[in-house]
């Protein structure tokens, strides 16, 4: 029986909010199965940061680690036991293949790099809110809500208009997806 893993969201997020780890993702989207010193040498790493980074890939289901003797290979294979890696990997192959690039994927991630901003978006979802009603739903201070509330107006995930904040879409697949994640326990 496989036994489900539940990491945050938040910290799956800033675990891709990096450029060296999607750099070390597309390599191995790309090369199917490498070793860390094959990732290393490609990348200009030294070993032990190539495997650090790596591993935090790998801690997120979203890359497997297989021994071989005494290298360890990767290769981009989802954990089924983490719930979203396989909707998260298939997703970034897909922003791999399109070429969406890296500053596009961190501007989607770091949307969701902080658990108020998870919690604001199911607040948001279903009905918009003004600021107040934010407020005592949240229990932020005014200071942090408009914080968060404009790290997502400015990712695309909340609008304000007529005195309300409501949640939009983003246009493009990882935002979508990671919108879906954060709702679909609502």
């Amino acid at each position: 029986m496989l036994m489900k893993l539940h990491p945050t969201l938040w910290r799956t997020c800033r675990i891709l909010a990096s450029e060296t780890r999607l750099q070390l993702l597309w390599l191995i989207f790309e090369e199917q199965e490498l070793y860390v010193q094959q990732i290393a040498e490609r990348t200009g790493m030294s070993v032990p940061n190539a495997s650090t980074q790596l591993r935090a890939l790998s801690a997120r289901g979203l890359i497997s680690p297989r021994r071989k003797n005494m290298m360890v290979l990767y290769r981009a294979e989802a954990n089924n036991a983490v719930d979203t890696a396989p909707v998260l990997l298939d997703t970034l192959r897909v922003c791999y293949e399109q070429g969406v690039s890296f500053q596009t994927i961190i501007r989607q991630t770091t949307a969701f790099t902080h658990e108020r901003r998870i919690e604001l978006i199911r607040a948001l979802t279903g009905k918009a809110l003004a600021f107040h009603e934010l407020a005592e739903t949240t229990g932020m201070s005014a200071s942090a809500l408009s914080r968060h509330l404009e790290k997502l107006e400015a990712r695309g995930f909340v609008k304000y208009k007529s005195g309300f904040y409501q949640r939009t879409t983003p246009g493009n697949p990882l935002g979508r997806v990671l919108l879906k994640i954060v709702t679909a326990s609502v």
